[in-house]
Parts: C-alpha cells; structure tokens; sequence
C-alpha cells in the first residue's frame, strides 16, 4: 500500500541498450557491453559549494537538490564530482566555491571558481558526469576503418570514436572492436536504448531508472501490491502540508531536503 502524500518518482528508462548491425556491414568486429547514463545526470547551470564548517559543505544543484560532501572524501552525486582539499589556511563556514556547467557536443562542459574565501584550500579533479541516454535507435556509421560517428535518435551528432578505444559520449558507454575483417566506410550499426515504463513508483534517491527524481506526490492512498494501479498525482503548481508528506523509510534529513528541493523545482511548495 502507498499513502497520500508520498513523494513519487517517474521510471524513465528500462536502463538497457542493445546494437545490431544495420544492414550488410564489410566488417565483422563486435560491440562490447552497452551502458546507457540515467542518473546521476549533469545539470546545466551553476553548483554551488557552500561550507557548514572547516571540513563540511553542502552542494546545491541548479534545480535546488541538495548532497553533503567532506574534504579530502571524492565528492560524486547529482551529475558532477570534485574533491576538495584542505590547505595551510582551514575553510570556515560560509567559504564557497562555485562550479559551471555549460551545454556542449557528447559530454557537458565543466569549470569551477573559489568564491572569496578564507581557507586556501583548493577544488580538484572535477567531472561531468553526463547527460541521460536519450530512449530510441542511434546510428554507428563507421567513417573509416577505425574511426565512426554516433548519431542519436533525433540525427543529432552525439560523438566521434575509434575502434578499440571505450567511448564515452550522449549518456552511452561502449567499445567498438575490430574483426578479422576490417570495417569500411559506411558500414554501421544501430544502438537502440530502452524506454522506461512510463510508469509512477515511490522515490527512490539514487535510482538509476529515472525513479531517483523527485516527479511529484501521491494525491491518494493506492494498494498496488498485486496490480498496478490507475493514480491521481500532484505533478505542479500546488502547496502541501509538510507534516503529511510520505518519504522513503529511513530517510535522512539531508533526503529529506533533497526532496523538498525537488518539489520546489515542480512548483509545489511545501508549507
């Protein structure tokens, strides 16, 4: 049974991909393990980096989710990751570093700035971690015997790559590998990524099916135990009691927050 007022997640992705070779290719080389992107995604936009102490900071993404991170521990949650280290001058409360990310071909641009700070400490080894793999068939026409262009479902370019090397690029992670027969141009493949249910289910931070993002509340209590079931939900534009919101069991504060963030971003503003 779901209550009213549980935060819900939409799934998105069935979270596979699979290719096949798309009409008589010259050459015989095979694809390896396809890995589609979901979450977490790079948002485009600003991150903020605010520190709560000398060794504590909290993120805040450009839709308002938020993650905890420490110094010197590898940070890596809502799209991005960074590590922090600390210098001869500790960081105090309210040191602050901003991150940008910015919208380009196969992987998101990605820079940092240190906001007027206290502590010396410095911002390293910062990553995208990419977009989401957009559902549907893309295109692998090989350019030459070693090199091919990937194209996504709408015909956009979503990277160049060569056989032989992981590519890594538009939410998919694969690697190409030569046959005994080398490829020709012209030769290509097409990579089909799953749809997800399109259906609704509790939020579940993390998930990769596209569930982990908050997609609205629960207007009913439902007993979907043995069926699924036709729901009402709030999606928008609404205000809530916050006392009578359902989040996951064993929630932390710090989910908790993330999750009002959530809902604020889908305008539905807890009072």
């Amino acid at each position: 049974k779901v209550f009213a007022g549980t935060a819900l997640g939409l799934v998105t992705s069935g979270l596979a991909a699979a290719a096949a070779a798309l009409g008589t290719n010259t050459g015989n080389g095979t694809f390896g393990a396809i890995t589609p992107q979901v979450a977490p995604v790079t948002m485009i936009g600003a991150y903020a980096v605010l520190f709560t102490a000398a060794t504590a900071f909290t993120v805040t993404a450009p839709d308002g989710t938020t993650a905890p991170g420490t110094t010197g521990v590898a940070f890596s949650a809502l799209g991005i990751g960074f590590t922090i280290t600390v210098g001869g001058t500790p960081f105090v409360a309210n040191d602050s570093f901003s991150i940008t990310t910015t919208a380009t071909v196969g992987t998101p641009g990605i820079s940092s700035a240190a906001g007027a700070n206290t502590g010396n400490g410095t911002l390293g080894s910062l990553t995208a971690q990419g977009y989401a793999a957009k559902p549907g068939p893309h295109v692998l026409e090989m350019l030459s015997a070693t090199t091919f262009v990937l194209y996504d479902p709408a015909g956009l370019t979503v990277g160049r790559g060569s056989t032989g090397v992981a590519f890594k690029s538009g939410g998919l992670a694969f690697t190409l590998t030569a046959g005994a027969t080398p490829f020709a141009a012209g030769d290509s493949f097409v990579l089909t990524v799953s749809a997800g249910s399109g259906k609704y289910k509790q939020w579940t931070p993390g998930a990769a099916d596209g569930s982990g993002v908050v997609a609205g509340l629960l207007f009913a209590t439902k007993d979907a135990t043995l069926a699924d079931k036709q729901i009402t939900v709030v999606a928008r534009q609404a205000e809530i009691n916050t006392s009578e919101l359902v989040w996951p069991s064993g929630a932390s504060a710090s989910v908790i927050a993330a999750g009002l963030a959530g809902l604020r971003a889908l305008a539905i503003l807890p009072r």
